[in-house]
């Protein structure tokens, strides 16, 4: 009982939320820094961008031969990994803005 308490204070909280939110608003200043070139994003970044794209809307599957839903887990495996890769590169570009103290515009 005491654990369902304690999910249910963090849910009041919304503490989950507005995790969520930073991260986005995060996100949007990066790719905005990106685009100006003030910040360079991480050879992981890119590589695993570029991969799991094409991968993901490739005709061509490594699991072309099972059944749909294998290969629809599949892909969300690999855009959960592109996810993780991203959220470390937020944490990245944070750190980057907090060395610079200076945001992109």
């Amino acid at each position: 009982m005491d654990r369902i308490t304690d999910i249910s204070k963090l849910v009041a909280k919304n503490t989950v939320a507005k995790s969520i939110s930073k991260k986005r608003t995060t996100f949007w200043q990066m790719v905005r820094c990106m685009i100006k070139l003030e910040y360079k994003p991480s050879w992981l970044l890119i590589i695993t961008t570029l991969g799991a794209f094409t991968y993901i809307f490739s005709p061509l599957s490594l699991l072309s031969k099972q059944h749909i839903i294998v290969r629809f887990i599949d892909d969300l495996f690999i855009l959960f990994v592109l996810l993780k890769v991203l959220s470390h590169e937020t944490l990245r570009y944070t750190r980057f803005k907090a060395r610079n103290r200076r945001f992109c515009e």
